[in-house]
């Protein structure tokens, strides 16, 4: 399989359910960059004001039964999901702080090719082993633009 890079569109929806708050969630569409190396796909984009994440990077590297979420800038940060499985990462706050949290994902599906597809994951976030939210993320990624 030869490497490819591609100008994608994409459809964000991602909800946020904290401990007794409202669901908070972000829609967004986006221009990105889509990479095919070595049987991986990887997805680049740059946050905006709507994530509250303005002047932030984000890749996302996307294998068989894993994804990593790099997000450098701003508010950098990593976070791998791997399918019934808890990660232990860093997350850099706006405000300088950094926090340890963990994600245990529960489910990724996966469709992505060169032509474009799908992306979603379930997963909570704890903070110091304590539940803080369960959050569901949802990517289409497009090869012609969405209106």
């Amino acid at each position: 399989m030869e490497d490819i890079k591609k100008d994608v569109w994409l459809s964000i929806h991602s909800v946020q359910r904290f401990e007794g708050c409202e669901p908070e969630e972000v829609n967004m569409m986006t221009a990105a960059r889509l990479y095919r190396r070595r049987d991986k796909y990887y997805i680049t984009y740059d946050e905006s004001e709507i994530t509250g994440l303005q002047g932030t990077h984000t890749m996302l590297k996307i294998d068989k039964g894993s994804v990593c979420m790099t997000r450098t800038g701003n508010c950098p940060s990593e976070m791998l999901f791997l399918e019934n499985q808890r990660h232990v990462g860093l997350y850099q706050t706006n405000f300088g702080a950094a926090l340890t949290i963990s994600t245990r994902t529960s489910r990724i599906v996966n469709n992505i090719t060169e032509d474009g597809g799908m992306l979603a994951i379930d997963y909570t976030i704890e903070v110091d082993q304590n539940l803080a939210g369960r959050h569901r993320f949802e990517m289409v990624v497009s090869t012609e633009p969405m209106g």
